[in-house]
């Protein structure tokens, strides 16, 4: 059902996601592939990197995560002030007679409540952005770490006689 969250969707590389947009051949696709499938990646694992620097990354992981369930919060309060406004200056009429029609007050209303649903599906798909293992996802540290060596790899390697610039 559409209001039901997808459970045992596959798990794809940034580089094959459907709809990705960059510039990336299918050969270097398949290389990246072949990294991906070795028995250990290239890429440093986030469990090899020295402890300030984990610690560094846990930080800034945090600090996003809280940005971004401040901002889905503020956003969602902020329209809700708005509705209940009309609803105020509908009802007990400031400067102007009460309302007679039922829209305003629908219309208020609907500002009123509809941000705290958007707001709760930005909340849980933020929580499922820091913590994906719940749901059978990769550790997205790693997986980040991973992206960001494959890039690099990608602007440094030179496809049209494959040494590297």
């Amino acid at each position: 059902m559409w209001w039901k969250r997808k459970q045992n969707t596959e798990w794809l590389p940034w580089y094959r996601v459907p709809g990705f947009k960059g510039k990336v051949s299918e050969a270097e696709k398949r290389q990246l592939d072949a990294f991906r499938t070795q028995e250990r990646h290239p890429a440093a694992s986030y469990q090899d990197l020295p402890e300030e620097v984990q610690s560094y990354i846990s930080r800034l992981e945090l600090e996003n995560y809280d940005f971004k369930q401040e901002k889905a919060a503020n956003g969602s309060f902020f329209v809700s002030v708005i509705g209940a406004a009309i609803l105020g200056v509908n009802y007990f009429g400031v400067h102007v007679q009460p309302t007679a029609s039922i829209w305003p007050y629908a219309f208020g209303l609907l500002l009123l409540l509809a941000p705290w649903f958007v707001s709760s599906r930005e909340w849980r798909r933020n929580a499922d952005e820091l913590h994906p293992r719940r749901h059978g996802g990769p550790n997205m540290t790693d997986e980040n770490i991973r992206k960001e060596w494959e890039l690099d790899f990608l602007t440094r390697h030179d496809p049209e006689d494959g040494s590297k610039t």
